[in-house]
């Protein structure tokens, strides 16, 4: 995380953390960083040093001036005025990263096969948060190439559980054993 988006966040924290909004904020973040993620042209528009800044604002204004509190449009609003408007990618990750530090939540992905019911995502979040010994945040992403089971990355670790993984696991103890029986 860079400097300027960990002081932009930090300054976002603490002011949400003032005015009591905190929840209003991360939910947000989590607005705005879903529908960044999901809009290629809204990026480019907002990255762009072409369009002007009475447009960005416009474009922010007309998306998320009635879904967002007054607390993160003010601070949307400085910062295309401050022309920090290409970081605001930046700034949310790192918006979100304080956070986490500060609550103690790490992020889970999840890769599975086949959607998840709402019972084998509750089982699998009490487990991982036990096995983390914190709060897990859990994004589940559907990857049919898996065949099926899932892999888990929560940090550095990952818990690779698929059928792929245990086919290529198998291939290579079967290809292990034909060079041994070989010699």
């Amino acid at each position: 995380m860079d400097a300027v988006s960990r002081r932009y966040a930090q300054a976002l924290t603490e002011e949400a953390q003032q005015t009591g909004t905190l929840a209003a904020v991360d939910a947000d973040v989590a607005l705005l960083t879903e529908t960044l993620d999901g809009s290629r042209e809204l990026r480019l528009a907002l990255t762009s040093p072409v369009v002007p800044q009475a447009k960005k604002e416009a474009v922010l204004q007309s998306l998320f001036g009635d879904k967002l509190s007054d607390l993160s449009v003010r601070f949307l609003n400085l910062l295309v005025q401050n022309q920090r408007d290409g970081q605001i990618p930046s700034i949310l990750d790192a918006y979100r990263a304080l956070r986490d530090e500060r609550t103690g939540t790490v992020e889970a992905t999840v890769r599975t096969a086949k959607p998840m019911s709402a019972e084998e995502r509750d089982r699998l979040q009490t487990a991982l948060e036990a096995r983390a010994d914190a709060t897990v945040r859990m994004r589940v992403d559907i990857d049919p190439s898996l065949i099926g089971g899932l892999v888990v990355r929560v940090g550095d670790v990952v818990y690779d559980r698929s059928v792929r993984h245990q086919l290529e696991t198998l291939r290579e103890q079967l290809a292990e054993r034909a060079a041994v029986s070989l010699n």
